[in-house]
């Protein structure tokens, strides 16, 4: 690797006029100096190009729109066709990199040459005070398929992929794989790759009633997880890679569900995903994420079941 590694920062955006300049602005105050910028924005209604135009213009930022609102997971492939770095990391247009992003995963990488794929820690912040609301604990890397079998905790924040891998590799843009392409990503990559981490906080998610996490169609992703699962089951590679981990990937599918349904405060839909996480794989039961979903959704349950009393 050369002495001075250059990155491509890739940002996916739509409609975030309102809050890309931030996620711009944290990329731009970066200490290490090597990297570029690609947003590919998906159509935007808003005025997102008026206010990026003034870093277009400079050289700063490489601006592309597509046609039409294609999602991420095109977004994100775009901008690895276009990328010129040695590695690639992603970031949504709503989060934020700090400072020494950048110059922590150069030094990373310059001293750990044979890692294709790494990862930084991350936080909640929340929108308005921008104080820590919570601090993100990511999984033992010692059995990263079991990892990432339990769930995508690489998302897609503060990580890096080498040359070697996003120019191999893409994210499923078929519309039914939507809200589950990041982790069907991720589930290829590390079936091949073996990943590192940085024990350190270098990325902050704003906490907004805008995102995409937020707003998801319960159906919409079940599907989608699905097809994930189905696409782990007819692959002959990656279904030997994590045949001791199917079903497992399978109840973590409903139990996602489960905690999208909490959010939206469908109680009863919840416990049904929960069931269903429990049938795939029992073990799931003694898991302390499963027993704080199911708390969650037993008290929202039979907190809208209790009648109301002394109304006239």
């Amino acid at each position: 690797m050369s002495p001075d590694l250059f990155f491509s920062v890739i940002i996916p955006t739509y409609n975030r006029a309102h809050l890309i300049e931030e996620t711009l602005q944290s990329v731009l105050e970066q200490t290490y100096p090597h990297y570029e910028v690609i947003i590919i924005d998906n159509c935007s209604t808003d005025n997102t190009e008026e206010v990026l135009r003034p870093y277009v213009e400079s050289g700063r930022v490489q601006f592309v729109r597509h046609d039409r609102n294609y999602e991420r997971a095109r977004s994100r492939n775009t901008g690895m066709s276009l990328a010129k770095g040695d590695f690639v990391t992603f970031l949504d247009s709503d989060d934020l990199m700090y400072a020494t992003n950048l110059e922590d995963a150069a030094g990373y990488a310059a001293a750990h040459p044979e890692i294709k794929c790494f990862q930084n820690l991350y936080e909640f912040i929340d929108a308005d005070t921008r104080k820590v609301v919570y601090k993100n604990r990511l999984p033992s890397l010692k059995n990263q398929l079991k990892a990432i079998s339990e769930g995508n905790f690489m998302s897609c924040i503060g990580d890096f992929i080498h040359r070697e891998i996003y120019q191999s590799y893409r994210f499923d843009t078929d519309p039914v794989v939507t809200g589950a392409e990041d982790w069907d990503f991720w589930l290829r990559v590390l079936a091949d790759y073996s990943v590192g981490r940085i024990e350190k906080v270098n990325n902050g998610i704003i906490q907004h009633s805008g995102r995409s996490v937020n707003n998801q169609n319960l159906q919409s992703i079940c599907t989608g997880l699905e097809r994930v699962v189905s696409k782990l089951h007819n692959d002959p590679h990656l279904s030997e890679i994590y045949r001791p981990y199917l079903k497992r990937i399978e109840a973590t599918s409903f139990l996602y569900i489960a905690i999208l349904a909490n959010t939206g405060r469908m109680y009863r839909e919840a416990l049904g995903f929960l069931r269903e996480a429990a049938r795939k794989d029992l073990s799931i039961l003694t898991k302390p994420r499963f027993a704080r979903v199911f708390q969650i959704a037993l008290m929202g349950f039979w907190g809208r079941q209790r009648p109301l009393t002394g109304a006239r």
